[in-house]
């Protein structure tokens, strides 16, 4: 696919304590530490993507630096979809604020039993509680949301959208028109 490119390296964020490594080859390294936050013993087995077809289903969700002619760097989801954040909720303290009819539109990207991560910092990975009780997937304390406009992998539709969405980058930020200035996966930036 012109003009978008994804970076190879995978790691898998547990939400429940198990941790898995994709290797470029595509053989999947799971292992499972007992106790809270990972602590505990280690116990480790192998398999591939192709034998385990629960990762490409939910619960699993997939963060993705992908780069775009139109905005640069940003985030999308395991089918290529572009990821965006909401000027009008929080990252300190996370605040999803879209409700109601605005999800009819912006469906929320909710926690699955594990976040992968290509090319994202997996220590900006989190999730807020919605007023549904529903737990949403954030990045670096902002909600995480898919657009219902884009219709296919790299569609951008929503950049912009209203003055107020945006689709994220992988440090969090606003993705940006790309002018040269856009910023790139581990640049400071100014922040957004």
């Amino acid at each position: 696919m012109r003009g978008r490119r994804s970076r190879k390296a995978v790691l898998v964020v547990p939400a429940a304590a198990a941790l898995l490594l994709v290797s470029a080859c595509g053989a999947v390294t799971g292992s499972t530490a007992g106790g809270q936050n990972g602590a505990g013993g280690v116990n480790s087995g192998t398999t591939t993507l192709q034998q385990n077809p629960e990762f490409s289903k939910e619960p699993h969700q997939m963060l993705s630096a992908t780069e775009s002619k139109q905005v640069g760097w940003f985030v999308a989801d395991a089918g290529g979809f572009a990821l965006y954040r909401y000027d009008k909720d929080t990252a300190k303290p996370p605040k999803s604020t879209c409700d109601g009819e605005c999800l009819k539109t912006w469906p929320p990207v909710l926690v699955g039993e594990h976040t992968m991560t290509s090319g994202v910092d997996p220590t900006l990975v989190g999730s807020v509680a919605r007023s549904d009780g529903k737990k949403q997937v954030t990045l670096a304390g902002w909600p995480l949301y898919r657009y219902t406009g884009d219709k296919k992998a790299g569609d951008l539709a929503g950049q912009g959208k209203g003055g107020t969405w945006f689709a994220i980058t992988p440090e969090g930020k606003k993705a940006q028109a790309n002018d040269g200035a856009a910023d790139t996966p581990g640049s400071t930036g100014d922040g957004n």
